[in-house]
């Protein structure tokens, strides 16, 4: 009977659910009674949102790096947490959990930056003239992407408020020489990606 149920419930869904029910069990676990007996600050707590039913925007704003447990609020819908997962395993599959996080935060930054659309569907969707933003969206990658539990994680991290972007707005492969060079302010190489702003 159990295999039966199990193979109604769509997994991914089963997966989000224990995630959520987990996170907020830790959540209430720390908040409630800290060592000394007193009450907890709950504002001194990471708050982790991600809204399964909602049409919440998402609040981020990072233009700094930004450590775990800074009580950045990062709110997804289940379609923005797929969205960027899939990008993310599209443009970084290969560079583990760091690599793929700090594409989200590319994501995120656009999405917080007045000169680019305001939503995540909207930023990784962007065309500029026939040209998708991100190359990957227009070559048939995107639609394919098959997000790794590396994934997951990354997108757990920045749900946490985890930013290594250091504000970087673009991107680009490390063997490329491009545009960017020339007319961006350079920040960073790592996880095989040079990152502007």
């Amino acid at each position: 009977m159990l295999k039966k149920l199990l193979k109604k419930i769509d997994i991914q869904i089963f997966i989000y659910t224990v995630i959520i029910v987990a996170r907020i069990y830790l959540f209430f676990d720390l908040v409630s009674i800290d060592a000394g007996g007193k009450e907890a600050d709950a504002s001194e707590q990471v708050e982790i949102m991600h809204l399964e039913e909602s049409n919440t925007q998402n609040v981020y704003a990072s233009n700094s790096p930004v450590e775990m447990g800074t009580n950045n609020i990062v709110e997804l819908t289940i379609e923005e947490a797929q969205l960027l997962m899939k990008i993310a395993w599209s443009e970084a599959g290969n560079k583990g959990i760091e690599g793929q996080l700090a594409i989200m935060n590319v994501v995120m930054n656009r999405v917080a930056d007045e000169n680019f659309p305001n939503t995540i569907e909207d930023v990784i969707y962007q065309k500029l003239g026939n040209h998708y933003q991100f190359t990957v969206v227009g070559n048939g990658v995107f639609k394919n992407a098959e997000p790794t539990e590396e994934t997951h994680l990354a997108l757990a991290e920045l749900e946490g408020g985890k930013d290594i972007s250091q504000g970087a707005l673009f991107f680009e492969a490390s063997t490329k020489k491009s545009w960017h060079k020339n007319h961006r302010e350079f920040l960073f190489e790592d996880y095989g990606h040079r990152f502007y702003k």
